[in-house]
């Protein structure tokens, strides 16, 4: 799994009913959410240590990227 597969798995998912919360992402699946982007983190990498992890805040409304 590469840090690509992860991206894809942000761009492609609907977080609708994560909004204004971090989510990890590893091996392509979400492995973590939560309030605080470090303990979300954390969190994460005790279920997937080693691996690359991506970590995102999802947002609270629509955005339009150009």
């Amino acid at each position: 799994m590469s840090e690509d597969s992860n991206y894809e798995v942000f761009i492609k998912t609907d977080f609708g009913k994560y909004k204004g919360k971090w989510v990890a992402i590893c091996e392509e699946s979400i492995v973590s959410v939560g309030e605080n982007a470090k303990e979300t983190y954390k969190d994460a990498e005790k279920k997937c240590p080693n691996k690359k992890i991506l970590i995102a805040k999802v947002p609270e409304e629509q955005t339009m990227i150009y």
